[in-house]
């Protein structure tokens, strides 16, 4: 049975990382248009091709229902990428022979021979297929020089957005801690989990009396964190289970918790950092706002060069 697993698995990797030499169709049919730019039956195929296995699980597939909006999904798509490739050549910009042959070349060497990469495209054959990556070039080469070229954020905007929203850029207070976690099975019995606990008081006196933490954690916690002696590193309120961070609210650093139960079974915490809420300061956060900014202003520059290419040309779709 696992063979047959690695076999299938082995070929839905072929099939889906190769998209473009899988012809589901049975023509190269042209199955939209933007300004005479086409979008092939060939393209829209590997399009699905690419999405599916994304929205499918292995054991229960896609429903026709799904496969059909995806196939419009992709479509969809191609139809912008068509209005991209039109307005690249109206404003006459080219991708480099080089660009394509590169990633030609990249393909070709995936096979053993010239025949077998020439007949594994089928009807689309190589030029199709090489036509349209360099459809895709064009189309992400026009969307640079219109959209991401025209990106700027001045400092002073950054700075105006953290002044304007200083309050939002605010760290709760914040802890480090390490554990020793005696894990609950939640089938235990009675007897089961009163042992654990005789345990788990064990590791407590023994903390108490001095022995190295780090130590206890490493050889008795039954959880991941036992590697690096139980530390879990800094956290802040609201970031862990509700009775760990009231143990560790009421600690000082340096204390050791009593028995704390959870969920997850018996934990012994020891505080080993605290610190208070702050204000961040404007450099600590300077990147985190300025890509937001960058993000907010790429979305509306890309609706408006979008809109304004759906205005100029018209999208023909063929497929019924």
């Amino acid at each position: 049975m696992k063979l047959i697993h690695v076999i299938v698995a082995s070929i839905v990797f072929a099939f889906f990382t190769f998209p473009a030499l899988v012809c589901a169709a049975p023509s190269a049919g042209v199955v939209a248009k933007v300004g005479g730019i086409p979008v092939t039956m060939y393209e829209l195929d590997r399009a699905v091709q690419k999405i599916v296995p994304l929205r499918s699980s292995f054991h229960s597939g896609i429903s026709a229902d799904k496969v059909k909006k995806i196939r419009q999904e992709a479509l969809d798509d191609l139809i912008e990428r068509a209005y991209k490739v039109r307005a690249a050549l109206d404003l006459e910009v080219s991708v480099e022979n080089e660009a394509v042959q590169s990633k030609m070349a990249a393909l070709r060497n995936k096979f053993s021979s010239e025949k077998e990469f020439s007949t594994a495209f089928g009807e689309e054959k190589p030029g199709g297929y090489r036509a349209s990556l360099y459809r895709q070039l064009l189309a992400e080469k026009a969307e640079k020089i219109n959209v991401d070229d025209k990106i700027e954020i001045d400092e002073s905007a950054i700075r105006n957005a953290y002044e304007s929203r200083k309050h939002a850029f605010f760290r709760p207070q914040q802890f480090r801690a390490s554990h020793i976690l005696i894990k609950i099975d939640p089938a235990s019995n009675k007897e089961e989990r009163a042992a654990l606990r005789t345990r788990a008081e064990e590791l407590l006196a023994r903390a108490r009396q001095g022995e190295d933490f780090y130590n206890l954690a490493y050889y008795n916690s039954d959880d991941r964190s036992k590697m690096v002696g139980g530390d879990i590193g800094l956290f802040h309120e609201g970031q862990t289970v509700q009775v760990f961070e009231d143990a560790a609210k009421k600690l000082k650093v340096g204390e050791i918790s009593d028995i704390v139960e959870s969920l997850y079974g018996y934990h012994i915490i020891k505080l080993t950092e605290k610190n208070p809420p702050r204000q961040l300061e404007y450099d600590e956060v300077k990147t985190s706002i300025m890509m937001q900014m960058k993000k907010k202003l790429r979305d509306q520059l890309y609706a408006e060069w979008m809109n304004s290419l759906k205005k100029k040309y018209t999208a023909e779709v063929f497929l019924k």
